[in-house]
């Protein structure tokens, strides 16, 4: 891993030392091309390396990382980089896995943990599957660039990382009561984590030096803490539930927006305290309400009835769904629809 300030400068160097592949497909987003993809292919470039700049659009889409899946094995590279959000992350992690290709993370944005995890979240059919793939080889973090996001992903990526508050309940409950493998050492690592975010939440609501650091090494734990254990328990559960609905339903909002709205919620039905994650939520920027996620009554209604559907866990929010009337004095409660 290399992180600092101006840390891509020294990409050359970088991949030297851990002998990444000469030949390479270089994958990123119209934008984040703009923003560092150019830049890295350039550098690469210039000291020999063989890249191909490679564009996918339209998210982690099962059809895009099957297309440039097919599209690098005909190719025939060795390494593959991923430049971008954790969508483009999450596809070229998938490719790399499934052709035992180097991977390199190279996160333009903090929104999820994504940049990091041994898992990919690809959407087929209308339905988000956690594929388990691959830890990248190294990831790279400049900050110059990272604190320059624009602030919407620095608070997405605070709701994806509070998750915790409410995932590793559940994890815990989905030991003793579903029979689901739990490992304490993760566990309690990633509840450190949780207490250090708390703890700076105003320096990554301010997207400062500390802040940002803050962000980027808990995303970066999270990947560990996941191979550790073998599972995404230990960051998600009933609230990324509730995140999937929305997404599945509604495909509004960021994915950390969606799982700060659901980790409200989760807190609640916990009996944890609800207010502080609502409060953390507002002061780095998340939504904490529907009007604030683009959402209607009736959407955010139906995203609670369907979410124990969208993945085989055991959670708070047990396995039928909430009714019509329990969901909607449960969104009152807790502010996220507000009284007019």
């Amino acid at each position: 891993m290399a992180v600092g300030l101006g840390s891509l400068s020294e990409i050359v160097q970088i991949f030297e030392e851990i002998a990444f592949p000469r030949s390479a497909v270089l994958v990123t987003g119209p934008n984040t091309l703009k923003i560092a993809g150019n830049y890295v292919a350039d550098k690469l470039v210039d000291a020999g390396y063989s890249i191909d700049v490679k564009i996918v659009e339209g998210g982690a889409i099962a059809e895009n990382a099957d297309s440039l899946l097919e599209y690098v094995r005909k190719s025939g590279f060795s390494g593959i980089i991923g430049v971008g959000g954790g969508s483009i992350i999450d596809i070229v992690k998938y490719v790399g896995a499934n052709l035992n290709l180097k991977v390199a993370s190279i996160p333009t944005t903090l929104s999820s943990d994504a940049i990091a995890t041994p898992f990919s979240v690809l959407w087929r059919g209308g339905k988000s599957q956690a594929i388990r793939t691959m830890s990248p080889n190294i990831i790279i973090g400049d900050y110059s660039i990272l604190m320059n996001e624009p602030h919407r992903y620095v608070a997405a990526g605070f709701g994806d990382m509070i998750a915790k508050y409410t995932s590793l309940h559940d994890w815990w409950l989905a030991y003793w009561l579903g029979d689901e493998p739990y490992l304490d050492f993760a566990a309690q690592l990633a509840n450190g984590t949780t207490e250090l975010l708390i703890k700076r939440a105003n320096n990554i609501a301010k997207q400062d030096y500390m802040g940002i650091e803050t962000l980027f090494y808990a995303e970066v734990l999270d990947g560990y803490l996941m191979e550790l254990a073998n599972t995404t328990r230990v960051a998600a559960g009933s609230e990324h539930l509730i995140a999937f609905a929305i997404e599945n339903l509604t495909g509004k909002g960021l994915h950390g927006e969606q799982v700060g709205i659901g980790t409200i919620i989760s807190a609640y039905l916990q009996s944890r305290d609800w207010r502080l994650v609502k409060d953390l939520l507002s002061r780095v920027g998340a939504p904490t309400t529907i009007d604030e996620l683009g959402i209607t009554k009736e959407e955010m209604i139906k995203a609670l009835q369907v979410a124990p559907q969208m993945r085989n866990w055991y959670t708070i929010l047990g396995t039928r769904g909430l009714s019509e009337v329990k969901a909607e004095r449960l969104l009152r409660y807790t502010g996220i629809l507000r009284s007019h």
